[in-house]
C-alpha cells in the first residue's frame, strides 16, 4: 500500500496527464471504476520507486499515447481568470442597483414649470424669515 506522500506524488504527476478513457478529468481526478487511470497511476508509482523525475515519467506518456495527453500546468492568466470574472459581475451588479435604485429622470423645461418653482422658492425663503 502506497504511504500518503507516494499518494501525493503520484497525483501530482497524473494531474499532467489525460486520462483515456473518454472522460475529461486528468489521470489524477479520473473516479471511474475500472479506467484507465488505475494503470496510469501504477505505471506512475513503479516508475517513481525506480528514481524517475517528473519530466521522464510525463516524456513517457506522451512517447506511448502522443503529445495530447500532456496537461500543462495553469498559467498566471488562467488562475487570474476566475478572480476577473468576480470582479467584473460585482461591478456590473453595483452598477446595475445603482441604477435601479436612483433611475435619472429628464430635466422638464416647461415654462409653467419654472414659474411654479419661483413661486415654491419665494414661498421657502419667506418660511425662513
Amino acid at each position: 500500500m502506497a504511504s500518503k506522500n507516494q499518494k501525493i506524488d503520484i497525483l501530482r504527476v497524473g494531474s499532467r496527464i489525460a486520462c483515456q478513457c473518454g472522460c475529461s478529468d486528468t489521470v489524477a481526478t479520473c473516479s471511474m471504476y475500472g479506467c484507465w487511470s488505475h494503470q496510469a497511476k501504477q505505471k506512475i508509482a513503479d516508475m517513481q520507486a525506480t528514481g524517475s523525475l517528473d519530466s521522464a515519467i510525463i516524456d513517457d506518456f506522451k512517447r506511448a499515447y502522443g503529445k495530447d495527453i500532456y496537461r500543462g500546468e495553469p498559467n498566471t492568466f488562467g488562475w487570474m481568470i476566475p478572480y476577473l470574472v468576480l470582479v467584473l459581475g460585482a461591478a456590473v451588479i453595483v452598477w446595475y442597483l445603482r441604477r435601479a435604485r436612483w433611475p435619472r429622470l429628464p430635466r422638464l423645461t416647461d415654462p409653467r414649470l419654472t414659474h411654479y418653482q419661483e413661486q415654491i422658492e419665494k414661498e421657502l425663503q419667506n418660511l425662513d424669515r
